[in-house]
């Protein structure tokens, strides 16, 4: 029974992604998109030696001093990239959802970098400096982590569009947890202050919902206009 369901929805996949390439915006967006992410890689690893160089200004976070002190290092990549790994399995038959969250990636991604570069910030007393392996040999400059890309918080930044982006309720409720816990231990390692926290979670609620509302308000304007 349980190898049957297996079998079904591998078929629903190869048949939703086969009709979905047949749409050609559908795929331009899937070819370019992943491209533009390595040249944004690219970008960001020299970008990444001029922000730990300069220098920049140690905020008071008097909530920050709540959160005990202890490295989740580990804790905190095995959820990151659970939570990635989670989203995908599940919605690998909702191809146009699989885009939105590339597209989304990469969007955040995009506007954390520019927040980066226009707030130039120190890290908190005490930071615990956060191991990404990933990170380190794709996007961090000279293989090593970086302590000043502070506002606005990436991991929390993904878990949340993560939970933006999921359909199914359970998954939902998952990543809303697991937000929850990803800011906890951010907050406990002292790599990002809670305004930093607070950042992600406006930033990417917008970057997420303002692409629908424009598309909408285009459209009434057009059958306004007719």
């Amino acid at each position: 029974m349980f190898s049957l369901s297996i079998y079904t929805y591998i078929n629903n996949i190869i048949s939703e992604w086969k009709f979905a390439l047949k749409e050609k915006s559908f795929t331009w967006k899937l070819l370019l998109t992943p491209g533009l992410f390595f040249i944004y890689s690219a970008v960001t690893q020299k970008l990444g030696n001029y922000v730990e160089m300069r220098k920049g200004v140690q905020l008071e976070d008097n909530l920050l001093q709540l959160f005990p002190s202890y490295d989740f290092s580990a804790p905190i990549f095995i959820l990151l990239y659970s939570s990635l790994a989670l989203v995908v399995l599940t919605h690998l038959h909702r191809p146009k959802v699989i885009l939105r969250i590339i597209e989304m990636h990469f969007l955040v991604a995009v506007v954390r970098q520019i927040c980066i570069l226009a707030i130039a910030l120190d890290p908190p007393t005490g930071i615990i400096v956060l191991r990404d392996l990933f990170l380190e040999n794709t996007v961090y400059p000279r293989h090593s982590p970086l302590t000043k890309d502070l506002f606005f918080s990436g991991h929390v930044a993904s878990v949340w569009l993560y939970f933006l982006c999921a359909e199914r309720k359970y998954i939902k409720t998952y990543l809303g947890f697991a937000t929850i816990i990803m800011s906890f231990m951010i907050l406990c390692m002292r790599v990002h202050y809670t305004y930093d926290v607070y950042g992600a979670l406006f930033f990417t609620t917008i970057i997420y919902f303002a692409p629908m509302r424009i598309r909408a308000y285009l459209e009434s304007k057009s059958l306004l206009e007719r």
